[in-house]
């Protein structure tokens, strides 16, 4: 995290006074007092001498969308929208002297820091998009190419033609939202498909899914305005996560295989590596790591279906995340 979004959260934090002024003049309403925080401004009307003060307005400072001040005549005018989001401007005659331009120095520094952090907010909300979606077509693309394979044992090549297809479209999704670039591997590997030859097919598929992890030790591809985002320490889904999602995916996907085939030891070596890969995955991404503790009269379950309960709630959280309907 850079020094400038160390200072903004630090001062965004804690709601801290920065100044206060009295015998400041609200338009159409009278005198009282302008008090500025960290987080909000407010007026209170001073008290008659049968009426108590009374606060005019309490406005946080997200809501203020500017603060003309004019110096000459020591006048402070903002415009804000109030509790039904609707424009309002208030025009306040500030009293001469050193407070006053404390006030309305502090005012144009705070604003500053809340645009600011306003601007940080919506380009981690953007990055975290971009990241889920990535996640997703990544998990998307893993299982379309590992079901071609199956389709290729098989020898339905229609079928195979169907899942490149649909692979071909994963992999344009991934390159167009600029994650990672796939295209070339993808038309070679349809030159392959329609060469009907089985064996080249099965060699690169493979040569696929090892460009797909390999690109994961590769410098994050990220658009310029998310630069000065924290990669690794910022809250929520990074690259390295979509690496596991990745390892899991692939290892998952292949387990099925690898079962039509018979082929226990690839099996047992599989379960405990999903299970780490699940693990980590749970402190990153809500999955069932482990089902529910069933009752005395029902069996344990085994490790393949607790690893397939875990792959179902992950693929179910990388769609919702993603926004994929």
């Amino acid at each position: 995290m850079s020094t400038d979004q160390i200072e903004i959260t630090a001062d965004l934090e804690e709601e801290k006074l920065l100044a206060q002024l009295k015998n400041v003049k609200l338009e159409n309403v009278g005198k009282g007092k302008l008090l500025l925080t960290s987080k909000r401004i407010e007026f209170e009307k001073k008290g008659g001498l049968f009426s108590p003060p009374h606060l005019e307005f309490s406005v946080d400072l997200s809501r203020v969308s500017s603060a003309e001040s004019d110096d000459s005549s020591n006048s402070l005018v903002l415009e804000r929208l109030d509790e039904n989001s609707e424009r309002v401007v208030s025009r306040l005659i500030l009293p001469g002297g050193s407070a006053a331009t404390n006030l309305r120095q502090s005012l144009h520094n705070i604003l500053e820091l809340v645009r600011r952090e306003a601007e940080l907010q919506e380009q981690r909300a953007c990055y975290q998009a971009f990241l889920w979606k990535t996640a997703y077509h990544v998990w998307v693309a893993v299982s379309l190419l590992v079901q071609i394979v199956r389709e290729l044992i098989r020898e339905d090549w229609d079928a195979v033609d169907a899942y490149l297809s649909e692979a071909r479209e994963t992999a344009n999704a991934l390159a167009v939202d600029g994650a990672m670039d796939i295209s070339d591997l993808m038309h070679t590997l349809a030159e392959t498909v329609a060469s009907r030859d089985g064996s080249s097919v099965w060699r690169k598929v493979t040569a696929t899914l090892k460009a797909i992890g390999t690109s994961f030790n590769n410098e994050l591809p990220i658009a310029e305005e998310w630069k000065e985002l924290s990669q690794e320490d910022s809250p929520g889904l990074n690259w390295r996560d979509i690496r596991y999602v990745f390892l899991f995916a692939s290892s998952y996907k292949l387990l099925s295989l690898w079962q039509r085939l018979g082929e226990n030891k690839k099996i047992d070596d599989s379960l405990p590596r999903l299970a780490r890969f699940s693990s980590i995955l749970a402190d990153k991404i809500p999955m069932v790591s482990q089902p529910e503790r069933p009752s005395e009269e029902e069996d344990a379950p085994s490790p393949i279906s607790s690893i397939e309960a875990a792959a179902q709630s992950l693929e179910n959280s990388l769609k919702m995340n993603a926004g994929i309907a």
